[in-house]
């Protein structure tokens, strides 16, 4: 039996992310992701953190998908599996 296969295979067809946070300065938070539906932005994660970071969001910085590594980018910005995201409000 492949058990590793059948969990990838269903962990794919919830269509979930796994997305992590970091503090300016800081290493990132790998131990407990932020676990987003799949074609979320930047606004949607700064929602699930807390409202205030949403409505007062200016920015965040993007390690993973990003075209350049630590870019800035905006809250549209879509976000994809393993993403670090540093949040500027």
């Amino acid at each position: 039996m492949n058990l590793e296969g059948v969990k990838k295979e269903v962990y794919q067809l919830l269509g979930i992310i796994r997305v992590y946070t970091k503090a300016p300065g800081k290493e990132p938070d790998r131990t407990e992701p932020v676990i987003m539906r799949e074609g979320c932005t930047v606004g949607d994660v700064a929602l699930s953190i807390h409202k205030d970071f949403a409505s007062k969001l200016r920015y965040a910085r993007i390690w993973g998908s990003g075209k350049f590594e630590g870019q800035r980018v905006k809250r549209g910005f879509q976000v994809n599996e393993g993403d670090v995201i540093e949040l500027h409000i």
